[in-house]
């Protein structure tokens, strides 16, 4: 598997970061991340990532995200989270999920640490890192479940 920081500088059209993949990172490797993918962007490329809406979420703290049921009958699995807030900007996220099969019902536990990546932070990351014409793209106009963010290299 190949590293990003083997793959060679401006060769892209494109970097994506989706699904919070950022607000796993604390602030200076927030900013090594996305100086890393502009690297990576010929000029005039453009990066998109998503995060959740934090900027409600900080706000509003909640601590579930409710049960969703995926797959067919017989092979069915519920997944849920809890979401144990730590302080004002960070929270545990408790996966669970649960999985049927021949046998029945085995539940799976997994947690990791999040924080809260506002929008303004990671706009500020972006403008550092070299990036320009920065534009949120909220779900109410995409559809898509998370705020969009792109930005483009000069």
């Amino acid at each position: 598997m190949t590293s990003l920081s083997e793959v060679a500088e401006d060769q892209f059209d494109a970097v994506v970061a989706l699904d919070n993949a950022l607000a796993h990172l604390m602030p200076p490797q927030l900013r090594q991340a996305v100086c890393a993918m502009s690297s990576k962007l010929r000029p005039g490329g453009v990066l998109m990532a998503s995060i959740r809406d934090y900027d409600r979420l900080i706000r509003e703290r909640p601590i579930i995200q409710g049960p969703a049921f995926y797959g067919a009958q017989g092979s069915r699995r519920i997944v849920h989270q809890i979401w144990d807030w730590l302080d004002r900007e960070r929270y545990a996220v408790h996966l669970y999920i649960t999985v049927e099969d021949h046998k029945g019902w085995r539940s799976h536990h997994f947690a990791s640490p999040y924080r809260c990546l506002l929008r303004e932070e990671l706009t500020t990351a972006l403008h550092d890192a070299g990036l320009e014409q920065v534009r949120w793209l909220l779900p109410e106009e995409t559809e898509f479940y998370q705020p969009l963010v792109t930005a483009l290299k000069a």
